[in-house]
């Protein structure tokens, strides 16, 4: 699809960059669209912040609840709800996360997780940067044909974890 290029406009800027009042109007311009450029680019990078201005604040405190429960089903009070309403309606519109509704009710009885990629948006707001840096290094040195165990991984260490080989089980 081509776009329409105004050519008055750029006319006028081109000209106008000639003349010592119009330049600073012609770089104000300038500043303006790089400026919304640059808030575009922000949003393509990270998505999931642009939904509501509340969601990273949502997400650390759901993060902290994650943490403590180890469980992709939580509860939180009342309040909660009541001060997360709009970013909590935005993720899961999103289907980023999804909450349990009870009959009658106004508020959610809890939410599940329900995207991988919340998660780790979610990691690397509330995580050690460093203990992050770790576990995506043994992810990716992990060698062909070796699994992760999840529970060695709980308990050891980013780092120190160890892989075993996958048994072939092709006759």
């Amino acid at each position: 699809m081509k776009h329409k290029i105004d050519w008055f406009p750029a006319i006028v800027r081109i000209a106008g960059a000639n003349f010592p009042g119009t330049a600073a109007f012609i770089q104000l311009q300038a500043e303006i669209d790089s400026d919304k450029i640059e808030h575009r680019l922000r949003q393509f990078e990270d998505p999931i912040s642009y939904l509501h201005e509340d969601v990273p604040a949502l997400s650390k405190e759901i993060y902290q609840k994650l943490s403590t429960d180890d469980s992709i089903h939580l509860k939180f009070e009342e309040d909660f709800y009541n001060k997360f309403s709009r970013p909590l309606a935005a993720l899961a519109a999103n289907n980023l996360i999804s909450e349990k509704r009870g009959v009658f009710r106004s508020i959610p009885c809890g939410i599940n997780l329900t995207d991988p990629t919340y998660i780790l948006y979610m990691c690397r707001l509330a995580e050690d940067q460093n203990k992050m840096q770790k576990l995506f290094d043994l992810v990716d040195n992990c060698k062909r044909r070796e699994w992760l165990n999840s529970e060695k991984l709980k308990s050891v260490p980013p780092g120190a974890a160890e892989t075993k080989p996958i048994s072939n089980t092709s006759g």
